[in-house]
């Protein structure tokens, strides 16, 4: 009741005030208050003094005050109304902006409310609700909510570890549940987990992602690139701390690099989990992706990427996103999935010399891979490659080993090209490229556009009609709406329009200059056979056809002297 309501929290501030007002904490923590606790001045924080030590792994309390004060921390965290310290401290905020929460029936409310206000949160109230947060990693039976939603599935998932002993701490707890979720999805069954719990697990790692504070296990790994390369404390935006890690992974020690690739999954299969893009999206995805779940929120802002409504701030952080994507497989989760065969019947030896370390991952191979057998990838798989190559050719930059070999060359022969310009611009002056790295990859872009000719803007649009009424009927890929226009002018040299004649003249020229580049490098001569076979159907239709004329020329002629010759003959007589 109203009456009642400020007499208890008068009751429980006054009875927290020191723990020797607790007779069980008391008789039960004497020793190791004694032992962890003595240099406090303020005693009167000796309850979080405990708790700090009771979730401390390098420290180790007496079992009896232990089990007492997991009972104490069980009973606070259930209902935060029976802090003492929190209650007092955050007195002010409660009133405020808490009021309808502290009143509630549902004694986790109050708790969620003061999360929820954390940004705005100043001093030991702020102090506090972290502290609460940190003792609920200890024990996932500390954190009321997950357990309300979670418990079912933790006992029957993942109430052992590998080890057979029973698991307890949050953290693990909630990657074995997401672990129960990726193998349902990639096995194509039914969620193994219930649908209150993994929206309670999607909370718990947002909370994870948008403050580091709360991931104990990345906090330890790195430990000294929050010193260096993304200082922890000169961050005010506890989010921001995550995406310089991922800005800066080539920087980061290797034990660092690896769990933080793993945060960078768990965000790509699930953006609602990645704060910086919600922070920056938001109005572009409640325009153009209101629908949209899971990793279908990335491929539809990338869908949108240049449409109007989207923002310059989401567009960066979608840039940023997609420039891994297509460096890294596994942060695409919509090619993982499409060519989740191809990929080790094609590129076994990729993956080998990856987990060998002789090639690095993150740096394209796979995707290269994809790409150099995309004559005989899956059709689904060829259809989410060939969306990375469209991608690549509107911006160079996404193109991982173009960006890295070429850059000399970028800068020396298309200064002035736009990031949409600059793979046209290679393709058409492959004869001054330099070095022989980035000469490969631009025969490989030449490659790739005879194949699918969406990959070469130039002709696509000079030939556009003349596709349309030709080969309509033709699957764009493996070169065949190439052959389609060269089969038909050899038919017909008037059966193209003189905008795609002269265009197609001009794409044969340059298969002939990438075939003669390959041939300098034993490296890149195996791509470039179709564009060797390109180039002899075309000259060989020129010399069929002066064949052709030179033949009927033949014929005219004798057909002509013939007549001059029996001309003025008198007939034969018969007797």
């Amino acid at each position: 009741s109203s009456k009642c309501s400020p007499e208890l929290e008068r009751t429980i501030i006054a009875q927290g005030e020191s723990v020797n007002l607790s007779p069980n904490v008391m008789s039960r923590c004497t020793a190791d208050l004694v032992r962890f606790c003595s240099g406090y001045e303020n005693d009167k924080d000796d309850y979080g003094c405990l708790q700090r030590h009771l979730i401390d792994p390098t420290d180790s309390l007496e079992e009896e005050c232990a089990v007492e004060l997991d009972r104490y921390t069980q009973l606070v965290t259930q209902d935060v109304r029976n802090d003492y310290r929190l209650m007092k401290a955050c007195r002010s905020v409660i009133h405020e902006s808490c009021k309808n929460e502290y009143g509630s029936d549902d004694h986790s409310a109050l708790l969620g409310c003061l999360v929820k206000e954390k940004p705005n949160l100043k001093g030991s109230c702020k102090q506090h609700v972290k502290d609460l947060q940190l003792v609920s990693l200890y024990d996932f039976k500390f954190n009321k909510q997950f357990v309300d939603a979670c418990n079912a599935d933790v006992q029957k998932h993942c109430r052992y570890d590998a080890n057979g002993m029973t698991m307890t701490k949050k953290q693990d707890v909630m990657y074995c549940l997401r672990e129960q979720i990726t193998k349902s999805r990639d096995q194509g069954r039914q969620p193994a987990i219930t649908h209150e719990c993994k929206a309670q697990l999607r909370a718990e790692f947002m909370k994870q992602m948008a403050d580091l504070d709360l991931d104990p296990q990345l906090l330890a790994v790195c430990s000294s690139d929050l010193k260096t390369t993304c200082k922890l404390d000169t961050l005010t935006d506890k989010a921001q701390v995550m995406e310089c890690l991922r800005k800066n992974e080539k920087k980061l020690t290797p034990e660092c690099a690896k769990k933080v690739f793993v945060r960078e999954v768990q965000q790509a299969e699930d953006p609602g989990i990645d704060p910086v893009l919600q922070k920056n999206c938001g109005y572009p995805i409640s325009l153009f992706c209101p629908n949209s779940q899971g990793e279908e929120v990335t491929q539809c802002l990338e869908a949108n990427l240049h449409k109007s409504g989207m923002t310059d701030a989401c567009a960066m952080v979608v840039k940023r996103r997609m420039v891994k994507e297509h460096s890294n497989y596994k942060l695409n989760i919509g090619l993982k999935k499409a060519c989740k065969s191809d990929i080790p019947m094609l590129c076994a030896d990729v993956l080998r010399k990856i987990t060998t370390g002789a090639i690095k991952d993150g740096e394209g191979a796979v995707v290269s891979c994809l790409k150099d057998n995309l004559d005989k990838i899956s059709v689904g798989c060829e259809e989410q490659v060939s969306l990375l190559l469209e991608q690549e050719v509107a911006d160079y930059t996404l193109d991982p080993l173009l960006a890295k070999y070429c850059e000399g060359d970028i800068k020396q022969i298309c200064p002035e090209a736009g990031e949409d310009q600059v793979e046209a611009c290679l393709r058409e002056r492959i004869m001054e490229v330099r070095s022989e790295d980035c000469t490969k990859q631009v025969v490989r872009l030449i490659t790739e556009a005879h194949s699918d000719v969406h990959l070469d803007p130039l002709l696509l649009r000079a030939c556009q009609k003349d596709i349309g009424y030709l080969c309509g009927r033709i699957t764009p890929g493996r070169g065949q709406v190439i052959e389609c226009l060269q089969a038909n002018e050899q038919r017909d040299k008037m059966s193209l329009t003189p905008t795609c004649s002269h265009m197609l003249k001009s794409r044969v020229q340059m298969w002939s200059n990438a075939y003669n580049r390959a041939k300098q490098y034993d490296s890149a001569l195996e791509m470039a056979e179709d564009l060797y076979a390109a180039v002899q159907a075309s000259q060989n239709k020129h010399e069929i056809l002066a064949y052709v004329l030179l033949s009927l020329g033949l014929l005219i002629f004798v057909a002509f002297c013939g007549g001059r010759c029996s001309k003025g003959k008198p007939p034969s007589k018969l007797y």
